[in-house]
């Protein structure tokens, strides 16, 4: 678990000695392939949900008639929102006090319910318990599937014990911590559960846990791969500087919000940022050398850093498939890296723009402030003069 029980911390209702009444809420768009696996691993948990509920997000590609063949309810929704909106129409078409967000293109692990419902009440002020993806893939489709999957497993793995940010792929939420939070940013098409997590109240814990596991179906194509690192990248940086912006006006608090305000690179550990400086030194170099071949000889220097900054996972890598997939891993690592790092370039302007409007606001309060201060002083020397 994660740290000591906050100030004021207190059990969330729900969480009796008797049994849990639990609800799964299902998020979908176009998951055909994966979503009879998961909605199988939902109704096959040793502490059975009392509700599940699937909200289709508007999907084109026979997801409907899926979720059809299961006893479960169904949500459509005739235009597509995004994850946030249906996380929360799922939450607001249950009605039992502890909610398990389950993503469509994951199938959990049998116990995968009744572990997260056993740390939610063996732990004061718990206020949400969040699972690991597996090291294998739900459904095998090739390394780039197969890095994606055991990169993200590693990961997650490394966050139990420690604050992190906020994962709904499998997640326990009791429905009364859901709503002091406020729900999703129905805003947001991407980053939506990490800025969940910056808005949990102070007062109760997220649990990272790898006794709660599930596996993923995860990007199998370079091109999709990269694309989706690079727009995810994209938004982080105004996501920050929105989450800077809410910490000076104390909406939101501690560790979590720290993950996701301007200072985040300075809370990564070292080989993460070792990581990210090599790979964004690699991505430089590649115009540079066009005008200086010169600078082309930095390459192995940085390519063998960005090895020696991921050597754990690497070593993972080699023992889930041998020394070919731990070599081929290396290389999408590092290319999906450098599209970590572009996401993030392009992502400044609008952030940079976000804290200028920051600074012209805070300007202008300043210049009211004077302003009405002048005035102040101005009435009292009329008065004394009077």
């Amino acid at each position: 678990m994660t740290g000591a029980a906050p100030p004021g911390a207190v059990p969330p209702v729900g969480v009796g000695d008797g049994a849990a009444r639990v609800a799964v809420v299902v998020p979908n768009f176009n998951k055909a392939k994966t979503l009879r696996a998961c909605l199988e691993s939902v109704l096959g948990q040793s502490l059975a949900p009392v509700e599940v509920v699937v909200v289709d997000d508007a999907s084109t590609d026979g997801s409907r008639e899926i979720v059809a063949e299961f006893p479960v309810r169904l949500v459509v929704q005739s235009v597509n929102r995004g994850p946030a909106a249906a996380r929360n129409v799922g939450v607001a078409s249950c009605s039992a006090p502890l909610v398990f967000f389950v993503d469509s293109d994951t199938a959990l692990a049998s116990d995968a319910i009744e572990e997260a419902v056993g740390i939610l009440r063996g732990g004061v002020g718990v206020g949400m318990v969040q699972g690991i993806y597996a090291p294998e893939p739900l459904f095998d489709d090739g390394p780039v599937e197969a890095y994606r999957v055991a990169f993200e497993h590693f990961w997650r793995r490394r966050t139990v014990g420690r604050e992190t940010g906020a994962l709904f792929a499998a997640t326990l939420v009791p429905r009364e911590v859901f709503t002091a939070t406020g729900g999703f940013d129905e805003r947001l098409r991407d980053g939506e559960d990490d800025e969940f997590g910056t808005r949990l109240p102070g007062r109760y814990r997220l649990v990272a846990t790898d006794r709660v596991t599930t596996r993923h179906d995860d990007v199998d194509r370079l091109a999709p791969l990269l694309r989706e690192q690079y727009v995810r990248a994209r938004t982080k940086p105004a996501l920050m500087v929105r989450t800077r912006r809410r910490q000076r006006g104390g909406a939101v608090t501690g560790e979590r919000a720290d993950l996701m305000s301007t200072g985040r690179y300075r809370r990564l550990d070292r080989d993460a940022q070792l990581s990210l400086v090599t790979s964004a030194l690699a991505l430089v170099v590649l115009p540079v050398a066009a005008f200086a071949p010169v600078a082309a000889l930095a390459w192995p220097v940085l390519v063998a850093g960005f090895v020696a900054a991921n050597a754990e996972f690497l070593r993972l890598a080699y023992r889930l498939r041998g020394a070919g997939f731990a070599l081929t891993a290396a290389g999408l690592h590092l290319l999906s890296h450098t599209a970590l790092v572009a996401g993030l370039g392009a992502g400044l302007p609008r952030a940079a723009v976000a804290l200028l409007r920051d600074v012209a606001v805070v300007n202008r309060r300043s210049s009211a402030a004077d302003a009405a201060q002048t005035t102040e002083k101005r009435v009292h020397a009329q008065v004394d003069r009077s």
